[in-house]
């Protein structure tokens, strides 16, 4: 019962799949953005909705089990993927990252996520 991750490649901050079992509420949380600053400045405010929408529901990062990130530009998805790899550390969610011509505010990214919340 929980949370059953495949890791990527080595090296890689995302895993290739999740299965989620059990007793427990799946959450989806919209896509958030924060304006202004580095790519990784907007990743971890990014992030850091996140992590506030799902403690509102009693979990945290370690329950997301699939991303989206939408950057205005690929040239600094490593960076992007680096500060990934540090906010979830050993639970590495399913992700993908899609490039789109603009963002709301000048964002340089959004991210959404779907989360899994055992009882």
């Amino acid at each position: 019962m929980g949370i059953e991750r495949v890791p990527g490649a080595t090296g890689a901050s995302f895993s290739k799949a999740v299965a989620v079992t059990g007793a427990g509420k799946t959450v989806y949380v919209s896509g958030h953005l924060a304006s202004g600053g580095s790519l990784a400045e907007q990743t971890n405010g990014c992030f850091d909705q996140i992590e506030t929408a799902l403690r509102a529901l009693g979990g945290s990062l370690e329950h997301v089990v699939r991303i989206t990130a939408w950057l205005t530009s690929l040239d600094e998805y490593a960076e992007y993927a680096r500060v990934r790899g540090e906010r979830f550390g050993a639970n590495l969610p399913a992700s993908a990252a899609v490039q789109v011509a603009g963002l709301l505010q000048g964002a340089l990214i959004e991210i959404d996520a779907v989360a899994f919340i055992p009882d």
